[in-house]
């Protein structure tokens, strides 16, 4: 009997993925085509090597909650963003029949996911420590993005999600999740109630543009001095100093590189002007955010931190809630 996918191995879950994968192949005319693994996280993507030297990445969207507006949506800023702007961004390519996605059944979700092809980038990624030089470029990179967002408009069958939520679309699992402590309910119980009040104050002042809401070492690579954006899978709707927000959530405490970061920003356009307290929640939500996610989730690497990276997501929130000021270098 086959098992179910959150219960197999991450090597198993990656060997069943990458079978879809390559049945989404011939949606391309890649049909024999080398296909190896990039990164199984939230998605899966895939390096795949065509016969000719071509080399493109394909996602595998796993995400249940990934409408078909959302994707429409993100694939067409791509396409935009890949010609009306010097930024180097991955190009959405289109299937033989003009689609932007290929669809293929798995029996292990109980319905046909969406497998997306795009344009290869060079470099390597970031990752957890980038200079300060990388992380100006960020910067400006974010500055860029949003200057475009402000007068792109998606295609009428394409919709990005409204982030005023803490946690957009996810269902607040605080209360009640089995994996949870009561003291663990409780900090995040009352980090939330928080920081959802500070991020309603935050949009109450309007501006709200589509943002790529996930810019960190992860989705960025450096190549000959430049630097490539990619995975817009999570873009939506906010206000830009959310934007800001998540991708300091993973600078904080590099001070050189939270300055270097402003600094490359500011050169492109203005810092966005929002009070500490109300940013600091908003740095504090990301933590909130990545806490609900990760308890639901179905890849075996990631469920297997969930226990580590809920406690220290606890004195972290904790220590936020006492201080108004958000911080990574706790200890224990």
């Amino acid at each position: 009997m086959r098992k179910p996918f959150a219960d197999v191995t991450a090597r198993t879950q990656v060997t069943r993925l990458r079978a879809l994968a390559r049945r989404a192949l011939p949606s391309w005319g890649l049909d024999d085509a080398a296909v190896r693994l990039l990164h199984h996280g939230y998605n899966t993507t895939f390096r795949v090597d065509a016969a000719d030297g071509r080399r493109f990445a394909l996602r595998v969207n796993v995400i249940p909650t990934k409408t078909e507006a959302h994707l429409t949506a993100e694939v067409a800023w791509l396409a935009a963003l890949s010609t009306e702007t010097g930024l180097l961004v991955p190009t959405p390519q289109p299937t033989r029949d003009g689609a932007w996605s290929a669809r293929v059944d798995s029996p292990d979700h109980g319905r046909a996911l969406p497998v997306v092809l795009f344009s290869w980038l060079d470099g390597r990624n970031l990752g957890r420590s980038p200079r300060p030089r990388q992380l100006r470029a960020t910067g400006e990179a974010m500055a860029l993005l949003h200057e475009h967002a402000a007068t792109w408009r998606p295609p009428t069958d394409g919709a990005l999600p409204l982030f005023d939520d803490v946690l957009t679309d996810l269902p607040n699992r605080f209360a009640d999740h089995p994996m949870l402590d009561a003291g663990a309910r409780a900090v995040l119980t009352e980090a939330h109630a928080r920081a959802q009040e500070l991020q309603v104050r935050a949009f109450a002042a309007g501006g709200v543009i589509p943002l790529h809401a996930d810019l960190h070492g992860g989705n960025l690579k450096w190549h000959r001095g430049r630097l490539s954006v990619f995975d817009f899978d999570d873009a939506g709707l906010g206000v830009p100093a959310l934007d800001l927000a998540i991708s300091i959530y993973y600078l904080r405490d590099d001070a050189v590189g939270e300055d270097a970061l402003r600094q490359g920003y500011a050169a492109v356009r203005p810092l966005p002007e929002v009070d500490d307290e109300v940013f600091e929640g908003m740095v504090a939500g990301r933590n909130l955010l990545l806490v609900d996610d990760l308890l639901e989730q179905q890849n075996a690497d990631l469920r297997a931190i969930i226990p580590a990276y809920t406690a220290a997501s606890v004195r972290r929130l904790r220590a936020w809630l006492e201080t108004g000021r958000y911080r990574r270098d706790l200890p224990g």
